[in-house]
């Protein structure tokens, strides 16, 4: 029994080393390849970060099924909840898009280092800093690019959605030339079984959560089940606390709907939030 243990957990390991070795060669050829495409301007260039995270879930077998579409007709926010790392791979799956995040994550291993390569405005959280950080927000939209805003302020266990903070919503309010759609994160299934609440949270990296560790578990797994659900954009006008409410109701009513089974995209005038 002792033998027939450590055969499993010695392939076990061999997997899991084979998976991190496959995403560091992945890594370096995306660099290489950033390097080389960079001063020729190859328009393929900006994409090569939206490659690299795909070829990424595609080693760690996590498999992302988006209910909805991307609006991608004007620059603006996309507005999420935030349960793990993985969403920052699972997002830029999607669409080419920049990030949003606080200034600690810039000193993150590895993940920091992915996070400048998609031109990420690192925030920091002091009232002294908010207007400038709000200047060179609008700055890279009025370039025309898409930002992704975890509007939490942290990251939750999976299965439910924290209240928004409005403060960085301020530099959409009252514009007509961004567009605001906000879209949830689901972690459905893992190891090909349906996901139970108890074991969300051992996906999720959330609280004191080590990284390192966390990300080691998240190789060990046969395979996970993402659901992605693009809600309606937020196209009238509001202030940013009536976009902070709107989009908290769209994601979150949108984890109860996919937890439930009945995933679908919301408007932001849907019936159902005339009760909230």
């Amino acid at each position: 029994m002792k033998i027939f243990n450590f055969i499993v957990y010695f392939c076990l390991f061999l997997r899991c080393l084979i998976k991190l070795l496959l995403v560091l060669i992945w890594l370096f050829l995306t660099i290489i390849l950033l390097i080389i495409l960079k001063p020729l301007n190859i328009s393929i260039y900006k994409s090569l970060p939206r490659y690299f995270h795909i070829g990424f879930l595609k080693i760690l077998n996590i498999k992302v099924n988006l209910i909805g579409n991307i609006h991608k007709e004007k620059p603006g926010l996309l507005v999420s909840n935030h349960a793990s790392w993985i969403d920052i791979s699972i997002l830029s799956t999607l669409t080419n898009i920049s990030f949003i995040a606080k200034s600690e994550v810039s000193k993150w291993p590895f993940f920091g280092f992915l996070a400048r390569l998609q031109d990420t405005i690192f925030v920091e959280r002091r009232a002294m800093k908010a207007a400038k950080q709000k200047v060179e927000i609008n700055n890279v939209l009025l370039k025309g690019k898409r930002l992704v805003l975890f509007p939490e302020g942290t990251s939750s266990d999976g299965n439910r959605v924290l209240k928004f903070k409005s403060s960085l919503f301020s530099v959409a309010e009252n514009k007509k030339n961004y567009l605001i759609q906000a879209v949830t994160i689901c972690y459905k299934g893992v190891n090909g079984l349906p996901m139970s609440r108890s074991e969300r949270p051992f996906i999720a990296w959330w609280g004191n959560m080590d990284l390192i560790n966390h990300l080691w578990n998240i190789l060990k797994l046969n395979n996970v089940d993402i659901l992605v659900i693009a809600h309606q954009p937020i196209e009238n006008v509001f202030d940013r606390k009536t976009i902070s409410k709107l989009a908290w109701m769209q994601v979150s009513h949108g984890m109860g709907l996919a937890l439930s089974g009945r995933p679908k995209s919301l408007n932001y005038n849907e019936s159902i939030f005339e009760a909230v």
